[in-house]
């Protein structure tokens, strides 16, 4: 089971309960490769619990930008990896590379080097940020 697919179906989970929080399992349907549904489980939910939190961290690193104002794509890969980088022992390095690279496939060339820019940025400062039980 691919993690790279488990990610790329996470965000589409996550920005799909951008639009409508009720089919949270429509990405699903589309899906062609096996998933690590564990991991699927903890990324899709954690996001979904902690949205707000992800947000306000997103948005304290997000220079000239505010995270309502980002691309929908943007902001579900950003809270999507936000999330592994401080609540999983994903290797940071991996986590970027994965974001950047499902931003290059979703996005465009500058919503990647955007997203680069903030991820490096708070995994420079991951040790002084948490995240709560819930909202």
């Amino acid at each position: 089971m691919s993690r790279k697919a488990t990610r790329e179906l996470a965000l589409k989970m996550v920005f799909q309960h951008s639009f409508s929080p009720q089919d949270d399992d429509l990405a699903r349907e589309h899906m062609q490769q096996p998933v690590d549904e564990s991991f699927l489980e903890l990324l899709v939910t954690g996001v979904n619990l902690h949205g707000s939190q992800l947000d306000q961290i997103i948005g304290r690193f997000s220079q000239g930008w505010t995270v309502d104002r980002m691309p929908r794509v943007d902001r579900s890969i950003l809270r999507l990896a936000v999330f592994e980088l401080l609540a999983t022992d994903s290797p940071t390095p991996v986590v970027i590379n994965e974001a950047v690279e499902l931003a290059k496939r979703y996005s465009d060339a500058a919503g990647a080097r955007f997203i680069n820019g903030v991820l490096d940025s708070i995994a420079a400062q991951r040790q002084q940020l948490c995240l709560g039980k819930n909202e």
